[in-house]
């Protein structure tokens, strides 16, 4: 029969403990008290009191070497000091935080599978192993770690304002999660308030406006090569500039989305890794962002449109389907890559065809609202600040530059 360490054998243990025999608050309380003496004999620094009366010793730091603590009292100081220790047996790197962090998104529907991907893949990216802030304990990173990562971040890796933004989503997100374990004492949202970060420390873009969207002179060019080679995917490019609709959510269109004066958009593709770590491809019931669930009103030209794609999809799930699966996404850009190529027109993504869509909606004095209604944007400003580009020919911007300046 095995033995407690006291002699008691486990049996007769639990035969006290089933008629109450014990008070397992007085054994808690032993317990307790056995670890903390414990903790305080292994503290390597002095404890003495200075003649003021107060208490005085040292606790181990990963910078100074020590640092200095004082309190009134004896049993203050050694609270000081074992709450130290037991801090120290958490050895809770920002790794961890940010793995539990992101799980427990996951896990209660805060985040879908695809942007729990893109978080881990922008982790790894950014928050190198040999990182000072990843070699750090959690609770010991300061607001001074904190702006040296963030600046040395973006310096090194030529970081834009658009790509800073997943960094910060990412600190603010495990900091936030931190603080409120008692992982880090480091408020976040103060920590933001005072940072400071000039403008020229970012990355400046510098993109071909002209390949931005379609021009004037290009769209009919293109638009008429789609309707004289009628098959699903050219129907489906030609949907895309009509609608602007994102190529995800062309792509998880279905037969029972379609209504006599709008589109219900409703869903969209996704991409994830499975358990295995395999990427895997497939819809979600709902859109891109919230705004992006929206009734997307289309004009007459539209039915033509739906009418082919009715002829040579007339029974499948999907509205874009070959030999009986979906089309994805990805075969809509290599196909409007091989039109360009055959036009003779610059590369451009389905992505471009969407901003060609929205600017050409505010060229022709659509309603603001109406037009981010449209484009599934929570408000007008994010459609003019990306999605808006001149798509005006050189004779065009002359023409409106002499009509405008004619004194």
């Amino acid at each position: 029969m095995m033995q407690a360490s006291n002699g008691i054998s486990e049996e007769t243990l639990q035969i006290a403990l089933q008629y109450g025999i014990v008070d397992m608050d007085e054994i808690s309380k032993s317990v307790e008290l056995k670890k903390r003496n414990e903790i305080l004999s292994q503290h390597p620094y002095k404890v003495w009191q200075n003649d003021q009366g107060i208490w005085l010793t040292y606790l181990p730091d990963e910078e100074k070497g020590r640092v200095f603590r004082k309190r009134k009292t004896r049993e203050d100081l050694e609270d000081v000091i074992v709450d130290y220790y037991k801090k120290q047996e958490k050895s809770i790197y920002i790794k961890d935080v940010f793995q539990e962090w992101v799980d427990k998104k996951l896990k209660y529907g805060e985040i879908q599978t695809q942007s729990y991907d893109r978080y881990c893949t922008d982790f790894k990216r950014f928050f190198l192993p040999d990182t000072p802030i990843c070699r750090k304990k959690m609770q010991n990173i300061t607001s001074a770690d904190l702006t040296d990562f963030i600046k040395t971040t973006i310096h090194e890796k030529h970081l834009t304002k658009k790509t800073y933004s997943s960094l910060r989503t990412l600190i603010r997100g495990i900091f936030k999660y931190g603080k409120a374990q008692e992982y880090s004492i480091l408020s976040i949202t103060e920590f933001f308030g005072d940072l400071e970060l000039p403008n020229n420390i970012f990355e400046k873009k510098i993109c071909c406006r002209e390949d931005e969207i379609f021009s004037e002179d290009e769209i009919p060019i293109i638009v008429s090569y789609l309707k004289h080679h009628i098959d699903i995917w050219n129907m489906g490019l030609l949907l895309q500039f009509q609608t602007g609709m994102r190529i995800g959510e062309i792509s998880a269109l279905k037969p029972c989305d379609i209504c006599d004066e709008y589109i219900q958009v409703c869903r969209t593709e996704i991409k994830y890794k499975d358990e295995d770590g395999k990427w895997k491809v497939t819809t979600k019931e709902f859109a891109k962002t919230d705004a992006g669930n929206r009734m997307l009103y289309f004009s007459e030209t539209v039915k033509w449109t739906l009418m082919q794609i009715q002829k040579l999809n007339p029974h499948g799930e999907f509205l874009f389907m070959n030999r009986e699966k979906r089309i994805r996404e990805n075969t809509f850009n290599k196909r409007l890559s091989t039109i360009c190529e055959k036009l003779k027109l610059n590369h451009r993504s389905t992505h471009k065809i969407r901003k060609t869509y929205g600017t050409t909606l505010l060229d022709n004095k659509v309603d603001d609202s109406t037009v981010a209604e449209q484009m599934g944007h929570s408000d007008i400003a994010t459609t003019r600040k990306l999605y808006y580009f001149s798509n005006k020919s050189k004779e065009t911007k002359i023409k409106q530059i002499n009509m405008a300046i004619n004194f």
